[in-house]
């Protein structure tokens, strides 16, 4: 049952265009980035990215770290990151 309600999660979080541009660019990255460089990056508004990096910090695909004033996210280590990432890589070939 577990891994049933892992690809419900899964298509949850990449049901979302905006999540998916994100996800794109924290897993496309070898460092840290702060939500101001990831809305910069996605072209939409900081508040927008720091709802949706939120989101994905809840359900364990980012991690997240204050610098300051500033959240900055990484990807999250862990089983449903390894299948996000096979995921998006599908998806990039569409």
């Amino acid at each position: 049952m577990q891994k049933e309600s892992d690809n419900v999660l899964l298509m949850k979080i990449l049901g979302n265009a905006t999540r998916q541009k994100i996800l794109r660019i924290v897993y496309g990255t070898k460092k840290d980035l702060c939500v101001n460089e990831i809305a910069e990056r996605a072209r939409i508004s900081q508040s927008l990215a720091s709802h949706q990096l939120a989101y994905l910090s809840a359900h364990g695909v980012v991690e997240g770290h204050r610098m300051g004033q500033t959240m900055c996210y990484m990807p999250a280590k862990g089983e449903l990151s390894g299948t996000l990432v096979k995921v998006l890589k599908v998806l990039s070939n569409e």
